[in-house]
C-alpha cells in the first residue's frame, strides 16, 4: 500500500484532486461575489429610484405612502422617514438621520437603530433634499442580504464536499488503472532482464502515451534481439572461417619445426602467413562492415552525385576488366544528385562492380548505369558471370555466405552485406535480378 502511494500515478492523480478542488472553490468564490454584488446593486438601484420618485410628492401624501410602505413591511427591512432643514425628525421609523450625503445615491451605513427595534442594523440609505427644504430618507436593512448570503456559503460548502469526494474517487481510479498498467509493464521488463527476450511489453486499445512507449520499447526489443541473432550469427561465422586457417597454420608450422630444411621452413612461414592474411582480411572486413553500421550518421550527408562517382570507378576497373578480356560499358545521366557520403557509396557500387567483374568468365561483360526511375535514382550493375541459384538468392546479403558456385573464388563474403549496410543508410535498397546468364545488383532509392 505504502509503494501504491509513492507512485507517480497517485503524485499526478493528487495534483489533479488539488487542481479541482482550487479551480471549484475559485468557481463557487465568483458565484458568491456575483450573487453578493448582485443583490447590493439591485437594493441601490430600488431605493435611488425610489427616492427620485417620491421627492416631489405632497408631505401627507408622502406620510401616508410611508404608513402603508411600514404596515406592510412584515420582514421589517424597510426605512422611511422625514426630517426638517434643521435634520429634526418629522415622522417615519427612524428618529436619527445617519451621517451620510444627501445626494439622492445610496449609501452604506454599519449600524441603524429603528424605532421600534433596540438592534443596530447595517443598511443602505438614500437621503434626498425635498422642494420645501425637508430631508427624505428612504432605506433598507441589510441583515436579510446577510442572511441570503450566509445561505448561499453553506449550499457551496455542501456542494464543495461531495465534489471533493468525487475528485478523489476519480484520481484514485486513475491511478489505480495507471499503477496497475505500468506494474505490468515493470514486471514485462523484469522477466526480459532475466533473459526471455521473446517476451513484449503489453499493447493496450488506447494509444496513449504509455501504450506509444511500449510499442516503441518492443521496437527496440526486437532490433536488439535482431543484433542478438546477428551477432551470434557472426560469432559462428568468425570461429568457422578463422577455425580453417588457423588450424591449417598449426598443422604447417608443426611441421616446419619438424623439418630440418631452412629452405621448407620458409616455405611453411609463406604458407602460415597467407592463412593469416586471410583471417585478418576477414577482421577487417567485419570491423568495415561495423563501421558502416553504427558509424556515420545521416546528419553528416552532403549532396554528391551518382553519376561522377560510378564513372571514377568505371575508370579504375577498366583496367581490371580488360586483362580479363571483359568488356565494360557506362551509361550516366549526369548529374544524379543524393544526399549522402561520397567515400561510403563509392565503397558500395566499388563492391558491385568488383564482385561483377570477379564472378565473370574472360570474355564477358559488365555494365554499369545510374538513372533516375520514376524520381527515384537507381545505381545497376550487370554482368554476365555464373549467376546466383535460385535457392540462394534470399541469403546472398548474409554476412559470410558464399554461393556454391562462388565458393572456390578468393573474398570474405563480406562484401554484399557492407553494400546492403551502405545503402540502408542512405535509404537505398539493394536488390538482386536474374540476367540470363549472369546476375543484376541495383540500388534504388526508397520514396519519402
Amino acid at each position: 500500500m505504502l509503494e501504491f502511494f509513492r507512485s507517480s500515478a497517485v503524485r499526478v492523480a493528487l495534483a489533479f484532486v488539488l487542481v479541482t478542488t482550487a479551480a471549484t472553490m475559485a468557481v463557487f468564490g465568483l458565484v458568491y461575489f456575483q450573487i453578493r454584488e448582485a443583490n447590493e446593486a439591485r437594493n441601490r438601484l430600488i431605493l435611488e429610484a425610489e427616492a427620485a420618485k417620491s421627492v416631489n410628492r405632497p408631505v401627507d401624501e408622502l406620510k401616508s405612502a410611508f404608513e402603508v410602505r411600514l404596515t406592510h413591511d412584515l420582514r421589517r427591512i424597510d426605512f422611511a422617514a422625514l426630517f426638517d432643514s434643521n435634520r429634526k425628525f418629522v415622522f417615519g421609523n427612524i428618529e436619527e438621520l445617519p451621517t451620510m450625503a444627501v445626494d439622492g445615491k445610496a449609501h452604506y451605513i454599519g449600524g441603524v437603530r429603528a424605532r421600534d427595534s433596540g438592534n443596530l442594523e447595517p443598511a443602505i440609505f438614500v437621503a434626498r433634499v425635498r422642494p420645501d427644504g425637508n430631508i427624505m430618507l428612504l432605506g433598507r436593512s441589510l441583515l436579510e442580504s446577510y442572511a441570503y448570503r450566509r445561505i448561499v456559503q453553506q449550499a457551496l460548502a455542501a456542494g464543495l464536499v461531495p465534489m471533493l469526494l468525487l475528485a478523489l474517487a476519480i484520481g484514485a481510479y486513475f491511478a489505480r488503472r495507471t499503477s496497475r498498467r505500468l506494474n505490468t509493464i515493470h514486471d514485462a521488463i523484469a522477466k526480459i532482464m532475466k533473459g526471455d527476450t521473446q517476451l513484449r511489453l503489453p499493447v493496450g486499445y488506447r494509444h496513449d502515451t504509455i501504450d506509444k512507449i511500449s510499442r516503441d520499447v518492443n521496437l527496440m526489443l526486437d532490433e536488439i534481439v535482431r543484433l542478438l541473432v546477428q551477432l551470434k550469427g557472426v560469432g559462428d561465422n568468425i570461429a568457422h572461417d578463422l577455425r580453417s586457417p588457423l588450424a591449417v597454420v598449426h598443422a604447417q608450422l608443426e611441421r616446419g619445426l619438424e623439418s630440418s630444411s631452412d629452405e621448407q621452413l620458409r616455405v611453411v612461414a609463406k604458407q602460415a602467413l597467407a592463412h593469416i592474411d586471410k583471417a585478418m582480411l576477414t577482421v577487417a572486413a567485419l570491423l568495415r562492415l561495423a563501421d558502416v553500421e553504427y558509424g556515420p550518421k545521416s546528419s553528416t550527408f552532403r549532396s554528391i552525385d551518382l553519376s561522377a562517382i560510378c564513372s571514377d570507378l568505371f575508370e579504375f576497373y577498366e583496367p581490371l576488366a580488360e586483362s580479363k578480356s571483359i568488356k565494360m560499358t557506362l551509361e550516366t545521366q549526369s548529374p544524379v544528385q543524393i544526399q549522402g557520403d561520397g567515400d561510403l557509396m563509392r565503397e558500395a557500387v566499388s563492391n558491385l562492380i568488383g564482385n561483377a567483374i570477379k564472378f565473370t568468365p574472360d570474355h564477358g561483360s559488365v555494365r554499369i548505369s545510374v538513372v533516375r526511375e520514376d524520381g527515384l535514382p537507381v545505381v545497376r550493375v550487370c554482368d554476365s558471370g555464373i549467376g546466383v541459384e535460385p535457392a540462394e538468392r534470399d541469403k546472398i546479403f548474409q554476412r559470410f555466405y558464399r554461393t556454391s558456385s562462388g565458393h572456390r573464388v578468393p573474398g570474405s563474403g563480406l562484401g554484399l552485406s557492407i553494400a546492403a549496410a551502405i545503402a540502408n543508410l542512405h535509404e537505398f535498397d539493394l536488390r538482386f535480378n536474374d540476367n540470363n546468364p549472369g546476375a543484376v545488383f541495383e540500388m534504388v532509392g526508397r520514396k519519402r
